[in-house]
């Protein structure tokens, strides 16, 4: 049977405010108590669900921000210590070549 979704709703509400029980509802309402808790627990998962994807997309924005961060700290730090950007590497066409076979195509003395 199908029932208005104001009506869900309503009971929704009324249940979340923690004043009422499946029962009373059912009662108020002249449904079934089954029905009332069926509504209850499945707005319960769907906020759950709707709860974790947003937490997956917050973590996702978290992580690349962490990456990115990463990576220009990285980028700052081999700056530092040889001399050597990674913009300028690109510039001068090492583009294939890493700083470790850099390091190695020299002769040592």
């Amino acid at each position: 049977m199908n029932y208005p979704v104001e009506l869900k709703m309503k009971i929704l509400s009324e249940y979340e405010q923690g004043k009422v029980g499946y029962k009373l509802l059912a009662r108020k309402y002249s449904l079934k108590r089954d029905t009332v808790r069926y509504w209850v627990l499945t707005n319960k998962v769907h906020m759950k669900t709707e709860d974790k994807i947003e937490t997956e997309e917050k973590d996702v924005a978290y992580y690349k921000a962490k990456a990115e961060f990463w990576k220009t700290y990285a980028e700052k730090l081999e700056e530092e210590r040889f001399g050597i950007s990674s913009k300028k590497n690109k510039d001068k066409g090492n583009k294939g070549v890493s700083r470790e076979e850099e390091v190695e195509d020299k002769p040592s003395v």
